[in-house]
């Protein structure tokens, strides 16, 4: 597009809360900050003292600038390159050049970051390794780009979850339940170093949301706990392990999730607390991790009035796109000094209140972020032409790249290498095992052994019914529980989501087994858009709550409130928060008396909401 003639935003009045002259403001909003800083420190001090939480010095603040000024001397297209996580779509690219090559659209469009998304490798295999074609491409873009490229994944879970060559690990819940921060340092490591190997020196958690909403379905098992205390040293060690590994890490979603139920793929979410409920809360959060160096830090679709008084479309936007969270809370309030980038721009949740997506991802970069997550080639055109007519600050781009550059840095990114890989050694391979094993048997909570019947022997009673609860259809799904079972003498039928109207004439099937198993396996993304069980989940329960409860045992795989919800009258309940190889393992393992249930719940559970 040509600089000066890409747009035409005349009919588009450039919302007030991103005029360049508010940037320029600087003596004003210096004593608005000070101003701010001092209730702020007040407020918190204070919901501290009724919450009997310690205070957090908001004075102290990880304080990293890069020594190398070599962005300084970068050409404006490369500036706003540094501003951008593009998806890796290769064909895409190579479409956007004349010659149809990774060089020349590196030269065009030299973006500074990009997320390899497992389903462009998987969709474009065509018999390959989706694994080798990623390794491939990656090879090709870092070989195009001037510096080395920041690549990134979620790989929440670890990567196993989305790639069965590695391993899959226990959720972030998991890790609440263990409330080991030892071990939550060893599974950032664990993940970090499977990552490398991969070349991905990017990670895009951990999951600081808190889910203080039992009935939020995005959050759930992703969280660490309900509890800001319980879960800051859990997340400073999960951080400090992917760190060691050199491997930036990405805490997310600020302000906070959980609060509401709103998912933020469909609409923005909310943090509805107060000032001083989020101060005593996400704010001791956030605060804490940004004082423990936090590289980077995602902004979610999530508004909070608390903290807003600009409106868009009538409405308070979303933190991606608002001046007032991004730069008047977490950059001058909290004085987090490192990079925002923002969720995903192709969600729900921040759509409307601009015109498109493209509209959006610039109002994100103008309103504060400092890299926009997965925005559009015409990002960095549009926002090009807009540097050039004077419509968003020179200033606020530099600001931008001097983090990212400050990030690079810290993390030895500026100078380009062959190695993009760095394979796991055996011990390496050892570790994350020996990782998973440990919190796996550590975070199995029994929420209930009301009829004392564990342990359980097979010399009692070794029919087990096994009744999966859960979108996932895949007989292969509790395939180690079943081997784990008939390897200690029990006999075990699985029956997948038992509908009512099919099952309810031959329910005597079911009750004629020593032992009924009912399996929870209802997790993020699975069905998507649900915070309830619904259809055939829903008639499963109906099935399995004709049967004898004092036979029953309740496990969630998942959602911890799940037994809570759906099987209240039986007196046997356990959470294992994850449905992973070690999880299942520890599971039986405990179920049969082999090890003591060390779990915690790190949420709290018996809630009226459920009720």
């Amino acid at each position: 597009m040509d600089k000066g003639e890409t747009e035409d935003h005349s009919s588009f009045p450039f919302p007030f809360h991103l005029k360049p002259e508010r940037y320029n403001q600087k003596s004003n909003e210096m004593s608005k900050v000070k101003s701010l800083f001092c209730v702020a420190v007040a407020t918190l001090a204070l919901a501290s003292c009724k919450q009997e939480q310690p205070k957090v010095d908001l004075k102290a603040s990880y304080e990293f600038q890069a020594t190398d000024t070599t962005w300084k001397n970068l050409s404006l297209r490369e500036k706003i390159g540094q501003t951008m996580m593009v998806q890796c779509l290769y064909e895409a690219h190579r479409g956007a050049v004349s010659d149809g090559t990774i060089k020349s659209f590196m030269e065009k469009y030299p973006v500074g970051s990009i997320f390899m998304c497992d389903w462009y490798f998987k969709e474009h295999a065509k018999g390959q390794d989706p694994l080798a074609l990623m390794s491939q491409m990656l090879k090709e873009y870092n070989a195009a780009a001037k510096y080395p490229l920041l690549v990134s994944e979620d790989f929440e879970r670890g990567i196993g979850e989305t790639y069965s060559k590695y391993t899959q690990l226990p959720t972030g819940m998991a890790l609440g339940a263990a409330g080991d921060s030892a071990l939550a340092s060893d599974l950032g490591k664990s993940i970090a170093m499977e990552a490398k190997e991969m070349g991905f020196n990017w990670l895009l958690h951990p999951v600081c949301d808190l889910n203080m909403n039992p009935l939020q379905d995005l959050v759930v098992e992703r969280s660490v706990s309900d509890d800001a205390q319980k879960a800051l040293p859990i997340l400073k060690g999960q951080m400090n392990g992917m760190h060691s590994q050199g491997v930036i890490s990405t805490v997310k979603h600020f302000p906070g999730d959980g609060v509401s139920m709103r998912n933020q793929h469909l609409v923005t979410s909310t943090n509805s607390l107060s000032q001083e409920e989020w101060n005593a809360s996400f704010g001791q959060l956030f605060k804490g991790l940004i004082d423990n160096e936090a590289a980077t830090i995602m902004v979610g679709h999530i508004r909070m009035p608390a903290y807003q008084t600009e409106k868009i479309q009538g409405q308070f936007p979303p933190a991606t796109i608002s001046k007032e969270l991004m730069v008047d809370l977490l950059k001058n309030k909290l004085n987090y000094k490192g990079v925002i980038v923002t969720d995903a721009l192709n969600m729900g949740a921040c759509a409307g209140y601009y015109k498109d997506e493209l509209e959006v991802s610039i109002q994100c970069f103008a309103a504060g972020a400092d890299i926009v997550l997965w925005p559009s080639l015409a990002y960095m055109d549009s926002v090009e032409a807009r540097i050039l007519r004077g419509e968003i600050p020179m200033e606020r781009l530099d600001d931008a790249v001097s983090r990212v550059w400050a990030l690079r840095e810290r993390f030895g990114l500026l100078e380009k290498t062959d190695a993009l890989e760095t394979p796991l050694t055996a011990e390496a391979k050892q570790f994350v095992k020996k990782t998973g094993e440990a919190i796996a048997e550590k975070s199995v909570t029994l929420v209930e052994n009301g009829n004392s019947l564990l342990p359980i022997k097979a010399e009692d009673g070794k029919r087990i019914a096994m009744i999966q609860v859960g979108m996932e259809m895949n007989p292969e799904r509790f395939a180690v529980t079943e081997r784990e079972l008939e390897k200690r003498g029990f006999d075990v039928d699985f029956v997948t989501n038992p509908h009512w109207y099919q099952w309810g004439w031959r329910l005597d099937s079911l009750t004629n087994y020593d032992k009924v198993i009912v399996a929870f396996d209802y997790r993020y993304f699975h069905p998507f858009g649900a915070s309830l069980l619904k259809d055939i989940e829903a008639y499963a329960v109906w099935t399995a709550n004709m049967i004898d409860p004092n036979k029953r045992i309740a496990i969630s795989y998942a959602n911890p409130y799940m037994n809570e919800m759906y099987q209240e009258i039986v007196p046997t309940k356990i959470n294992a928060y994850s449905c992973d190889t070690f999880t299942q393992k520890a599971v039986v393992k405990a179920l049969c008396g082999e090890i003591p249930f060390q779990g915690v719940s790190p949420v709290k559970l018996n809630r009226d909401e459920l009720k």
